[in-house]
C-alpha cells in the first residue's frame, strides 16, 4: 500500500512519498576501501606460513600474500592471531574479511566459506618423532596405540580422527609450537601429525625432531573467503595469478622455507 503524507502550510499543499528505493547494502570491498584496511585471521603458529619475528611482527609466506592483496586494494593490512579452530566462525561473523593460514580447501569447509585459487600443493600431513625413537615408526600401523598430537581444526586432525580413532589416542591442541612440541619432547606425545611443510621445518630446527612419514595425499592451500564476497574473491584471485606467473610466489615459498630450513 502506497503511503501518502500531505503536509499544510501557509503555501499551500506539499504532497510527499514516503516511500524509498532500498539502498543496496556495499559489497566487501567497498567496504574494506571506505574502512582503509584489510582485516585478515591467521594463527601465527605455523612457520613458514605464518609466525610471529624476533622483533614481534608477524611474517611468513601467508602474511606476504595478505600484504600484496592489501596492496592490490590500496589498504592497509590488519592480521588478527587466533586459535586455528576459531578462524572459519570468525570469518563467518564479519570479524576477518579473510583467512590466510595454510587452509585447505575440503568439501566440508566449503559448506560454511569460499575459497580462492590454490596457491600451494603439498602432502596433507608429516609424523614428527623424537629422533630417538625414529625406527619405531615405518607406516601408518605403527602409529597405532600410540599417543598422537594434532591441531584442532586441521586437515591433519581429520586425518587422525578418520584413520586413527579408536586405535591410536588422538590429543588436539589450539597451537603447534610451543604446545605440542614440548609435550613430544616431555614424553606425553609419541608422535605429532602436522602438515608437510611445517613438519620438516620443526626438524630442521629442532635437533630431537625428525620426519619419519608423509600421510594422505597431495592437496592444495586456498584463501578462505566469505560465501558471497565475489568481488573480494576476484581479487584475491588476481593477486595469486599475478604473484605465480610472476615468479613472486615462488620467491616468497623459497625465502621462507630457507630461512626456516636454515639452507
Amino acid at each position: 500500500m502506497l503511503v501518502i503524507g500531505i503536509v499544510i502550510g501557509a503555501a499551500g499543499y506539499h504532497v510527499a512519498s514516503s516511500f524509498m528505493a532500498p539502498q543496496e547494502k556495499p559489497s566487501l570491498v567497498e567496504t574494506i576501501k571506505s574502512r582503509g584496511k584489510l582485516i585478515v585471521g591467521t594463527s601465527a603458529d605455523w612457520p613458514p606460513f605464518e609466525y610471529i619475528d624476533a622483533k614481534g611482527n608477524f611474517a611468513g609466506i601467508d602474511i606476504a600474500i595478505a600484504e600484496r592483496i592489501a596492496r592490490e586494494l590500496g589498504v592497509q593490512l590488519e592480521v588478527k592471531d587466533m586459535k586455528f579452530a576459531a578462524l572459519i566462525e570468525a570469518l563467518k561473523g564479519g570479524q576477518v574479511d579473510l583467512v590466510i593460514a595454510d587452509l585447505h580447501h575440503t568439501a566440508e569447509r566449503e559448506r560454511e566459506i569460499d575459497f580462492s585459487k590454490g596457491y600451494y600443493v603439498a602432502y596433507d600431513a608429516a609424523v614428527v618423532v623424537l629422533k630417538s625413537r625414529a625406527p619405531e615408526f615405518k607406516d601408518e600401523q605403527s602409529l597405532y596405540g600410540k599417543n598422537i598430537g594434532v591441531q584442532l581444526g586441521t586437515i591433519q586432525e581429520e586425518w587422525a580422527n578418520n584413520h586413527l580413532k579408536g586405535k591410536s589416542n588422538i590429543v588436539s591442541y589450539d597451537r603447534v609450537y610451543p604446545e605440542m612440541v614440548m609435550t613430544l619432547k616431555r614424553g606425553d606425545l609419541d608422535a605429532l601429525i602436522v602438515g608437510d611443510i611445517i613438519g620438516q621445518v620443526l626438524a630442521s630446527r629442532d635437533p630431537d625432531l625428525v620426519v619419519v612419514m608423509r600421510l594422505g595425499s597431495l592437496s592444495g592451500a586456498a584463501i578462505g573467503v566469505p560465501q558471497g564476497a565475489e568481488d573480494l574473491k576476484y581479487v584475491v584471485n588476481k593477486v595469486i595469478e599475478d604473484l605465480t606467473s610472476s615468479g613472486e610466489m615462488d620467491r616468497i615459498f623459497q625465502e621462507e622455507i630457507n630461512k626456516w630450513l636454515g639452507t
